[in-house]
């Protein structure tokens, strides 16, 4: 169980003789491997992908950049996005409903950009809605496509329970949740009793976490969209608790100041780059913060990678 991937997303190409090519891409390049399974992702996905590519005629797959695959294991429901450059999947995505009646959200996705951004700003709902529905320890989240979140469930709460753990809460802190998505962390810490605030930079995280807040009856708990860095800059109150859960680029220098600046009682970094995560340590360190422990996650069995969850206090 460990080994699970609840998403995926698949790259497309039709080749100059008509073949239509879907898969993986092969290490340090744009080359894609066909490919028509996933031996670590959801066998759910799995089967959803084999339909799909059957059903793709080089015209339906002429102009589609990726497939993006999502399923919750707890509640059941599957959600696949074409993303590309014209609809053309409203016949597909009929028999994709009565093919799979756990498919609850089909989505158009239009991307044009000459880039490797996986996602464009401009969408369509073909079946069903947006978002599927998770749980995380208890807590359960409206997922919108465009919003993160960890493709090892199993993992991931063993990761926020680690997280938890280090951030000590007391009833009535003030917990400030930066990177917080949509708002998984910080609602678990609300639970405990504290007012929340988290920060996010993408508003359909920031709605998501608003709404999932609404879903469970959650009231300690504020959601407001600005870049992390500005927010800790202009942020003027007393913090208990302040949780950070950076991209893999971790903090800027600037950053580290701003944080250390808040002045709460501990930090609780998540880190999924443990390179970021030394060097963000090593300024926290010159601000005068040590690192108490630091407990590595394995997300990702069979790969290079890992997130780690480290405790800061002042020295």
């Amino acid at each position: 169980p460990y080994y699970y991937r609840n998403k995926a997303q698949f790259p497309v190409q039709v080749t100059g003789e008509g073949e239509v090519i879907t898969g993986f891409y092969r290490p340090n390049s744009h080359t894609i491997v066909d490919t028509d399974t996933c031996l670590i992702q959801d066998e759910r996905l799995n089967e959803l992908y084999q339909y799909i590519r059957k059903e793709l005629t080089p015209d339906l797959a002429r102009g589609l950049r990726h497939l993006f695959l999502r399923r919750s294991r707890k509640t059941g429901q599957c959600q696949v996005v074409f993303i590309g450059e014209e609809n053309r999947y409203d016949r597909l995505t009929e028999k994709l409903a009565r093919e799979f009646p756990d498919l609850v959200s089909v989505v158009f996705n239009r991307n044009v950009r000459n880039d490797n951004v996986i996602l464009g700003d401009e969408f369509r709902v073909l079946h069903g809605s947006e978002s599927i529905e998770e749980d995380c320890l208890g807590i359960r989240i409206r997922l919108n496509f465009r919003s993160f979140f960890q493709v090892n469930p199993e993992m991931m709460e063993v990761l926020y329970n680690t997280a938890m753990e280090a951030a000590g809460i007391q009833p009535g802190d003030r917990v400030i949740d930066m990177y917080s998505g949509t708002g998984t962390l910080g609602l678990l810490a609300a639970r405990r009793q504290a007012r929340v605030t988290g920060v996010e930079i993408v508003p359909e995280a920031v709605e998501n976490a608003r709404e999932n807040a609404k879903i469970n009856g959650i009231t300690n708990a504020e959601f407001v969209c600005q870049d992390a860095t500005e927010f800790a800059r202009g942020f003027q109150e007393k913090a208990d608790v302040l949780i950070v859960d950076p991209p893999r680029k971790g903090l800027s220098e600037q950053g580290v100041e701003d944080i250390a600046r808040i002045d709460p009682r501990r930090i609780v970094y998540v880190s999924c780059n443990p390179n970021t995560l030394k060097r963000d340590l090593e300024r926290f360190a010159h601000k005068g913060w040590k690192a108490d422990w630091v407990q590595p996650v394995d997300m990702f069995p069979q790969t290079p990678n890992v997130e780690a969850v480290c405790l800061l206090e002042k020295e």
